[in-house]
């Protein structure tokens, strides 16, 4: 008898993802670039789910996807722009996740300097956001941090670029920064 709540809990679960893949099918659809003016020219979308993060977005199929325990990595075709989402801690703690990132960037692009810290958006919630400037091997980097909550996870999301990105890169990241959707983790799923 109790092999049957957690079916039927795991059952609702995969459900809900289910459903907010549909809403984020529908949102990459509608937010998605378009052809100069051929409308029937989309680009192609990739739908991620990572059901033990709570998180699922839309991201060019261009884009590489590589994912770890607690974090999804994507990466631009040509190299340019390194987008990372991760959920270091359970529950409600931006602040503390915000300060440390804040820390660790500063501290790993040396000389860097704080040039934007104030609210943004992740999909449809306000986060806060900070973005440095600074140096690596390879040059000049810009930094964009986000960092929000939902009740059962803390993330983090850091886009990596060169000094200076092109706007179709930049315009692509905002797309995929406003399809992402967190829920509730799925622990166990193995998907």
């Amino acid at each position: 008898m109790t092999g049957v709540i957690p079916n039927a809990l795991t059952r609702r679960r995969l459900g809900g993802a289910v459903l907010m893949l549909a809403g984020i099918a529908i949102a990459a659809f509608v937010l998605w670039p378009e052809g100069d003016d051929d409308r029937s020219a989309r680009a192609p979308v990739r739908l991620v789910s990572v059901p033990q993060l709570g998180l699922a977005l839309a991201h060019p199929r261009s884009w590489k996807q590589t994912a770890a325990r607690r974090a999804l990595r994507l990466r631009s075709s040509d190299g340019s722009a390194v987008l990372t989402f991760a959920s270091p801690v359970a529950g409600r703690h931006s602040e503390s996740v915000k300060a440390a990132l804040k820390r660790a960037l500063l501290k790993r692009l040396k000389p860097a300097k704080v040039v934007r810290d104030g609210p943004s958006r992740l999909g449809n919630r306000r986060v806060a956001s900070f973005e440095i400037n600074g140096r690596m091997r390879a040059g000049r980097v810009r930094a964009l941090a986000l960092v929000g909550s939902s009740p059962y996870r803390t993330y983090a999301v850091t886009l990596f670029t060169g000094g200076k990105p092109s706007r179709r890169r930049l315009a692509e990241v905002q797309q995929m920064l406003a399809t992402v959707r967190l829920s509730k983790p799925v622990r166990g799923f193995k998907g």
